[in-house]
C-alpha cells in the first residue's frame, strides 16, 4: 500500500492485481470475454486501483457508492476479499458461495460492498479486526467477541451473515488467524487453537487429536500475544517479551525438535 498523491498518510490507495473471476478484485469487472465458444477469464498483470466502496439498501436494493473512505485493513481468501475502513465499516467482495461476504445472499459481488450487520458506533458491532479464512470470514468487535459467517468446515457452521461463534463467549479476542483446517486465536494472555491436528499445529501436545471446539495451547498462558497466523500445517505466534517474567516463560517453554 502507498499514500496516494496530495493526500494525507491516512489515505491508503487500494491496488489489486491478479484474477478477477468472481470479482474478487473489486473493480466492478470479471474480466471474462469469448473466444470462439469458449469462456475466458483474462487477468490484471499489473496493480490497478479499487476505487469506490458501497452499500445496498435491504429494502429497496438500491446501490449507494460511500464517498472518501479510507481503508486501515485488507484480507484476501480463496476467492473473496474485505476491507475495514477507518470509520470500522467492513466491505465483502468476490465469490459468495456458502454467503461467505454476509450478505444474506449467495449472489457474487464485483464491487466492495459494506456488510450491514456491522455499525460502526455501537461497541457490540463495530468490527476491530476481521479475517478472510478458506470458506468464509471471521470478525471481532470492540468487546473482543467473535462472529463468523459462510462454511466453516471445522465447526460445520454455514451461514449467509455474520453469527457468534458462541464456543469463544467470555474470551477478550484481539486477533484471529483462519487457516483451511485450524483456527488460532489470541485472547488476553492466552492462545486458543481449534481444527485439524496432523503435525501438532494446535499446540496442545502430543497425543493431542482434532477437536472442533477451541481449547488453550500448551506453554504460553501469561504471554501476552501480539499477532498469531495459521500455515497449512503449522501455527505462529509473536509473543510479547517486553518484560521480565515474560523472559522467564519463554526461557522455560519446552521445545520438543523429535
Amino acid at each position: 500500500l502507498g499514500t496516494e498523491p496530495n493526500q494525507p498518510k491516512q489515505w491508503y490507495q487500494r491496488r489489486v492485481r491478479g484474477s478477477s473471476e468472481c470479482g474478487q478484485l473489486g473493480i466492478n469487472d470479471s474480466g471474462e470475454y469469448i473466444d470462439g465458444r469458449k469462456s475466458i477469464f483474462s487477468a490484471i498483470t499489473t496493480p490497478g486501483r479499487v476505487h469506490s466502496f458501497f452499500t445496498r439498501d435491504p429494502r429497496t436494493k438500491e446501490v449507494t457508492r460511500i464517498p472518501q473512505v479510507s481503508v486501515r485493513y485488507v484480507s484476501a481468501g480463496q476467492h473473496h476479499c474485505l476491507a475495514i475502513s477507518t470509520k470500522n465499516e467492513l466491505f465483502t467482495w468476490g465469490f459468495n458461495g456458502h454467503g461467505r461476504l454476509g450478505h444474506k445472499t449467495t449472489e457474487d459481488e464485483l464491487i466492495p460492498m459494506r456488510v450491514l450487520f456491522f455499525r460502526p458506533g455501537d461497541p457490540h458491532l463495530s468490527v476491530r479486526t476481521a479475517k478472510c479464512s478458506y470458506g468464509g470470514c471471521f470478525a471481532v468487535n470492540n468487546l473482543g467477541n467473535v462472529f463468523c459467517w459462510g462454511q466453516n468446515q471445522i465447526n460445520r457452521l454455514e451461514c449467509p451473515y455474520p453469527v457468534p461463534l458462541d464456543d469463544l463467549y467470555g474470551w477478550n479476542v484481539h486477533d484471529i488467524a483462519p487457516g483451511k483446517n485450524h483456527h488460532v486465536i489470541t485472547a488476553d494472555y492466552s492462545a486458543i487453537a481449534m481444527g485439524k491436528t496432523t503435525m501438532g499445529e494446535l499446540g496442545m501436545g502430543p497425543g493431542t487429536k482434532s477437536s472442533s471446539r477451541p481449547d488453550k495451547m500448551h506453554g504460553v498462558d501469561g504471554l501476552k500475544s501480539i499477532q498469531c497466523a495459521a500455515g497449512c500445517a503449522h501455527t505462529l505466534l509473536l509473543v510479547d517479551d517486553s518484560d521480565s517474567e515474560a523472559k522467564k516463560l519463554i526461557d522455560d517453554l519446552d521445545v520438543n525438535h523429535d
